[in-house]
């Protein structure tokens, strides 16, 4: 297949745009005889006038022969053997062509290895760059910027959506999102992020094949939901999700709560927080994912402990926190929260009733604590959202004032 190239003065990449660290490690590549192209969200990002948030570069010469060619360079990964090569403030990724998933009747290796269920879980079959470009996850990905000439390389029309703003999968849709059901929450990102509209079979697929998310690894979908959440589009991110009935899957407690009868109005809380998320997010404030967590939950866990208090009798305090000991540990059984951020979480909780005693005593204790910030950052959104304790934080930011 002879792909579609855009000659240097029929697009906006300049080399000037790409980082001096991935311009070495392209020219590196070059000057030692192989081909190294700028690859995925990189010419994607150059191509609609964005910054891309990292540069990755793809090449013939397999990872061992990239760390012949660099001294500053790490091989990693198991599912996919990639090249790291660090800089002062900066890693390239470098990954080899890899060729298409091989079909299901062919004999396993150790370089391709598919669960019964036909997701894979290695893959390591190095190809040439279009079997390349077309074993990548959407259209407006597979593009390649060739540093010999400085031409883009388009084998899957991806120019042409990238301009429609178009998210197209490459290949049968849930096919792809079998192979990888991580996909799934990829299309929503960079639909959310890049505003652009999900192709009509591609929404089809992720309904069909959303309840595969749960049967992912626990590690991949924290990362993925970080990615999500701190997109800077977390509101539509949301929107999406539930459109496509992604979000029950990769919460399900939360899910079956907003979908139960009395469910109507249940999302105020939520479409409240991804917005307060990507304000904070364009404000340049770096959100501990602890407090992320603790607003997306917030409403169900105080929702729990309303039932709990009831049926123990433990008091608010007591029930609010034992709802989100529970809830977390159910959660960390699909997601691999990590051990320190769900201690934080609880701790976040654990605040909330103390926030209402207005007391000198307490404000010196509570000013103290290490979660204090972002227990106080819960607090403030949540009487705000819910249009409550006006006193109680007016008198709250007069103590961080005094502080």
């Amino acid at each position: 297949m002879q792909p579609h190239l855009i000659a240097r003065p029929d697009h906006i990449v300049s080399r000037r745009q790409i980082s001096p660290a991935a311009n070495k490690v392209l020219y590196g590549l070059k000057d030692a005889g192989y081909t190294a192209y700028l690859a995925g969200g990189g010419v994607r990002d150059l191509l609609l006038k964005r910054n891309p948030k990292d540069f990755d570069v793809a090449t013939n010469a397999t990872p061992e022969e990239v760390k012949k060619v660099f001294r500053n360079c790490r091989l990693i990964g198991r599912r996919f053997r990639l090249a790291h090569v660090y800089f002062h403030d900066e890693t390239i990724e470098v990954s080899t062509f890899r060729a298409p998933t091989p079909a299901t009747d062919e004999p396993a290796s150790d370089s391709h290895v598919v669960t019964e269920a036909g997701l894979v879980v290695r893959d390591n079959v190095f190809g040439s760059p279009e079997e390349d470009a077309l074993r990548r996850d959407f259209t407006v990905n597979a593009l390649f910027y060739n540093i010999a000439d400085f031409s883009i390389i388009d084998y899957a029309n991806g120019m042409e959506d990238l301009n429609n703003r178009i998210l197209r999968v490459i290949g049968d849709p849930e096919t792809r999102f079998t192979e990888d059901p991580v996909r799934i929450l990829r299309a929503i990102r960079f639909s959310a992020s890049l505003d652009f509209s999900i192709e009509e079979t591609a929404r089809t697929a992720i309904r069909v094949q959303a309840p595969r998310l749960e049967d992912c690894s626990s590690s991949r979908l924290y990362e993925e939901i970080q990615k999500l959440l701190g997109c800077g589009k977390a509101g539509r991110v949301f929107e999406l999700c539930r459109e496509l009935d992604v979000f029950e899957h990769l919460f399900p407690e939360i899910g079956a709560w907003l979908n139960a009868p009395d469910g109507e109005g249940k999302t105020h809380w939520l479409e409240k927080t991804f917005k307060q998320i990507d304000r904070w997010n364009a404000a340049g404030f770096r959100v501990a994912p602890a407090l992320i967590f603790a607003l997306l939950f917030g409403e169900y866990h105080e929702w729990v402990a309303e039932q709990i208090a009831v049926k123990e009798g433990l008091s608010h305090a007591d029930a609010l926190q034992e709802a989100t000991h529970r809830h977390i540990r159910q959660l960390c059984e699909r997601i691999r929260i990590p051990k320190a951020v769900t201690h934080h979480i609880a701790e976040i909780m654990a605040g909330q009733p103390r926030f209402l005693k207005t007391t000198p005593k307490n404000a010196q204790r509570m000013l103290r604590h290490r979660s204090f910030l972002d227990a106080f950052l819960y607090f403030k959104f949540s009487a705000r959202a819910a249009n409550r304790h006006e006193k109680e934080l007016a008198w709250w930011e007069e103590q961080r004032k005094k502080k």
